[in-house]
């Protein structure tokens, strides 16, 4: 018996997963890139996996109820995998800052990112048919596009808002 999970379920799961790799690697680059102090970038993860996770889940609450006749089932089910899944997924960026240099944390957290990109990709080019590497691509750009402009805007930061011109 194969076990059927609710589309609103799948796409809570989906969206807090890939909302949640983009916005704390984000921001992690961007502290890193500002400071690199370890306790704004640990701050910055639990800050933003709450505060985030709430928000996107609260999103996605309202633009269910937005639909012509939705399924009370369906909004529960979208607000609570959203929440939980963004949540879990942000939260588990602090494991590698608690045990290894910031550097080093950073990197593994820009791989980790990137695997977790590549296996929702695949979950979703075998769930809807499309070609595996279009979507992966895709996905794993918009990754990137994100290391770099938080990169930079962390840099440009430091440098505007460096200690002497405050």
């Amino acid at each position: 018996m194969k076990l059927k999970i609710a589309d609103s379920l799948i796409a809570g799961f989906g969206f807090g997963t890939a909302s949640g790799v983009i916005t704390t690697m984000g921001m992690i680059v961007g502290l890193y890139s500002s400071s690199a102090a370890r306790l704004a970038i640990i701050g910055g993860i639990f800050t933003v996996s709450v505060a985030d996770a709430l928000s996107d889940a609260l999103g996605e609450h309202i633009s269910e109820e937005s639909k012509t006749h939705p399924k009370a089932r369906d909004v529960r089910n979208i607000t609570i995998s959203t929440f939980f899944s963004k949540l879990i997924i942000g939260l588990s960026f602090v494991i590698p800052f608690i045990f290894l240099p910031v550097g080093h944390a950073v990197l593994i957290s820009v791989i980790y990112s990137a695997l977790v990109l590549i296996l929702l990709s695949l979950r979703i080019s075998k769930r809807t048919g499309q070609n595996r590497f279009e979507v992966i691509t895709e996905h794993l750009l918009v990754g990137f596009a994100v290391v770099v402009i938080t990169f930079f805007l962390g840099k440009w930061v430091e440098t505007a808002f460096d200690n002497t011109s405050l």
